[in-house]
């Protein structure tokens, strides 16, 4: 005497099967959907700090070669 599942308990259990990969792929969906947002901000903010960078180095040559000097006091 075997005990083969019924059709009707291996269409649960394909169902079941199917739902928990589908909630697995989900969750890598959301994570790698994370991993580019995150990606994306670490990219403006690396832009953002070249900018910036490269206003100071600017504006710095230019009082340094215009002849005009800064007095702190």
């Amino acid at each position: 005497m075997s005990t083969l599942p019924t059709r009707s308990e291996q269409v649960v259990a394909d169902f079941k099967q199917r739902r928990l990969a589908q909630t697995a792929l989900r969750r890598i969906q959301d994570k790698l959907r994370d991993f580019e947002e995150e990606r994306a901000f670490d990219r403006r903010a690396a832009l953002w700090g070249v900018i910036a960078v490269l206003l100071l180095v600017a504006v710095s040559l230019y009082l340094l070669f215009s002849g005009n000097s800064l007095i702190l006091s």
